[in-house]
């Protein structure tokens, strides 16, 4: 994958579509996609929870009545973050190595972001730390379907990701790179044991839509 700087870089410049581009591609399963994730979390509210490459924010605000920390890398991104939730944290860092204390948060998030991450193992020990002991680890990604529905997703990939999120961005190679990281990503079995070897214990494998996306839940020791 390119250098964090490059995906930054990117992540900045197709901020302004970022939401609409989201709505549009997942034909509006994303939302109902991240509520799962929140039910799964249990959280009360109050609870401290740090969700990271939070982007615009929208799994962030789902968490509440939680308390919520944003984490993005993307300065642009944590902007419109800021404007739609103003009643919210955000605060500008890498997903690797963020500036708070370990066992500071009952869980720690990560949404549509492992494909983008240069090092997964250290993503998984840097939300580890963070979290209490016997707090949860959760990741939302979008991952590839078996059967006829990952020929059709394959082609969705391939023409539809590309050209509509082109279109409507005005960055065709940023969506380019972003169907390439689908479909080159690895399985939600292989995520399920870098997390285990990284220290994390009863992991899930919950696949949501036939597989087009994937919650791993997890537990620090």
């Amino acid at each position: 994958m390119p250098p964090a700087a490059t995906v930054e870089k990117m992540f900045s410049q197709i901020a302004p579509r970022y939401d609409l581009v989201n709505r549009l591609l997942s034909l509006g399963l994303d939302r109902g996609w991240r509520r799962r994730a929140v039910r799964e979390l249990a959280l009360q509210p109050g609870d401290p929870v740090i969700d990271l490459c939070c982007g615009t924010g929208d799994l962030s605000a789902d968490l509440r009545p939680a308390r919520v920390v944003g984490v993005d890398f993307a300065e642009p991104m944590l902007s419109r973050a800021r404007v739609k939730f103003p009643e919210l944290t955000f605060l500008q860092a890498d997903a690797l190595d963020v500036p708070l204390p370990e066992a500071s948060f009952e869980a720690a998030t990560v949404a549509f972001g492992l494909r983008n991450v240069e090092d997964l193992g250290a993503l998984w020990r840097e939300m580890t730390r963070l979290v209490r002991p016997g707090g949860r680890v959760l990741s939302l990604e979008l991952t590839r379907p078996e059967g006829l529905l990952g020929v059709l997703h394959s082609f969705y990939l391939q023409v539809v990701v590309p050209l509509v999120g082109g279109l409507v961005s005005g960055d065709f190679a940023a969506y380019r790179y972003l169907s390439r990281t689908i479909a080159r990503f690895i399985p939600p079995e292989e995520i399920a044991r870098s997390m285990r070897e990284n220290g994390l214990v009863n992991v899930r494998v919950i696949p949501l839509a036939g597989g087009i996306a994937t919650l791993h839940v997890g537990i620090k020791p």
